[in-house]
């Protein structure tokens, strides 16, 4: 029997209209979780944690291999082997690799040996011979081992690195604390063999329409020079905590390169020409004037770095504008945004924070910086102002030739 019950004259059913607002007030909530939970970063940091594992398993094998194996062969040096698949050694098939300094060179082995763990896979060490066996079954690529993400591996005698490279904000900042020398996330016995390459160290600026400007990357730190020999950056010589180009030219002709690094002088007594060679050798330009207005105005946009915590509010912090008298090498760390200086409070904090959560350290330098007025650079001479007696006292006044270098691509 079809039972059949008829609304009562006395109940109400929802309006057309009523019916609107309330999908429209769910359209709004759902819009808002999204925002507050923001899919592609959860995205990403699932990515991010799958590499930390990965990482950490790949280096706890080759620690056990050590432990096991008088004289264990770890690969051959001077060479950064890659989790990218190419049927050329070299890796010559693969475009837009980051640039490598003078002396070294990419490895790459074939899509089917890429996860052997044999010595043909793309890490050269072969786990198989371990007594009791090889603690990986193959070896693990980066989630996405795409241009942009990829696992990278160095060796040098019984001394490894093995790094991988965060995509998500929330792990983005720790890259810098695990005790290397880079912003990667970087597992082994001895996290400075990797040399410095336009992945480390550099961050996304997002682009401007109003100065014409796409996404594009810039270094974290100022500009330094790396001993090519030890891939650590230089402090001699030097003036008043300034590496001194004049001296000695930061080129592969004397053993170094230039690098976006925490540690280290900032380049200082170069010319205008040489810092726009410098920047091509890295495979970059030197920053634009429209390139560093947009860096300017981001950080000018973000309310945390202004002293009253909101935008307009009090004081943008400045860096290191007054008059310290310390070595200012940053620290690894963007939480210690003080580091170097005498105080822990003020103006002088060095970190700034971008609109997408980067961090750059020292935008507004330590001494003169060098831009190029467009692309073309139509002005390749730029006079440097004189101290005037009132800023001749200053720390940053030290000279009035005195220049540094900002590598900006």
């Amino acid at each position: 029997m079809l039972n059949v019950k008829f609304r009562d004259e006395g109940e109400r059913s929802f309006t057309l209209v009523e019916l609107l607002i309330v999908i429209a007030i769910l359209a709004v909530l759902a819009a808002a979780v999204v925002i507050v939970l923001n899919p592609a970063e959860l995205v990403s940091q699932s990515r991010d944690s799958k590499r930390i594992s990965d990482i950490k398993s790949i280096a706890s094998a080759v620690d056990i291999l050590i432990v096991d194996k008088t004289d264990p062969n770890l690969g051959d040096e001077n060479f950064v082997f890659i989790s990218l698949p190419d049927v050329n050694e070299d890796c010559s098939g693969i475009s837009g690799l980051p640039v490598l300094p003078s002396g070294w060179a990419y490895r790459c082995v074939s899509p089917s040996d890429l996860t052997k763990i044999n010595g043909d896979g793309w890490i050269p060490v072969d786990f198989t011979t371990i007594n009791g066996g090889s603690p990986l079954s193959y070896l693990p690529l980066d989630p996405k081992n795409d241009i942009n993400n990829f696992y990278q591996y160095v060796s040098s005698d019984k001394k490894y690195e093995v790094q991988a490279l965060f995509e998500s904000v929330k792990f983005q900042p720790t890259g810098g604390e695990d005790g290397g020398s880079s912003t990667r996330y970087e597992k082994g016995n001895n996290l400075s063999l990797s040399p410095y390459t336009t992945q480390d160290n550099w961050i996304k600026v997002p682009g401007n329409s109003h100065f014409g400007t796409s996404d594009f990357w810039t270094m974290k730190y100022e500009a330094k020079c790396v001993s090519s020999a030890t891939n650590q950056p230089i402090t001699d010589p030097h003036l008043a905590f300034f590496y001194s180009n004049r001296d000695a030219p930061c080129t592969s002709a004397n053993g170094r390169y230039v690098a976006s690094a925490p540690k280290g002088y900032p380049i200082s007594f170069i010319s205008h020409d040489q810092a726009k060679s410098y920047c091509q050798s890295l495979g970059a330009h030197l920053m634009t004037n429209e390139e560093y207005m947009t860096l300017a105005r981001n950080v000018e946009s973000v309310k945390n770095n202004w002293s009253g915590g909101s935008v307009g509010e009090g004081y943008l912090y400045a860096g290191n504008t007054g008059g310290h008298t310390v070595d200012l090498q940053a620290s690894g760390s963007d939480k210690e945004g003080y580091f170097g200086v005498d105080t822990t409070t003020g103006p002088y904090r060095r970190t700034n924070t971008l609109t997408n959560g980067a961090v750059v350290w020292d935008l507004a330098g330590s001494v003169f910086e060098h831009v190029m007025r467009t692309m073309l650079d139509d002005k390749t001479q730029i006079t440097i102002p004189s101290c005037t007696s009132t800023t001749s006292g200053l720390y940053f006044c030290i000279t009035a030739s005195m220049e540094r270098l900002r590598n900006r691509i």
